[in-house]
């Protein structure tokens, strides 16, 4: 999956988790859904146990490298 695709997946998700796939997210609203969509999967990560900062550290990561194209 390049860039672009997982860009498109992450989109996805998003409007599956803000609207349940009854609407797209509009363009002006993903940055809202975003931070509730992250705040959520903070809630999810305290509530298993999960250190959501060290996730949140690696993300970077994975991104960088993706992002570089590696």
């Amino acid at each position: 999956m390049n860039n672009a695709e997982r860009a498109d997946a992450a989109l996805i998700a998003l409007d599956r988790y803000d609207g349940g796939g009854r609407h797209p997210v509009e363009k002006e609203e993903i940055g809202e859904a975003m931070i509730d969509l992250i705040a959520d999967l903070k809630h999810l990560a305290r509530r298993e146990g999960v250190d959501f900062d060290e996730v949140l550290r690696m993300a970077g990561r994975h991104y960088f490298e993706e992002a570089r194209g590696l």
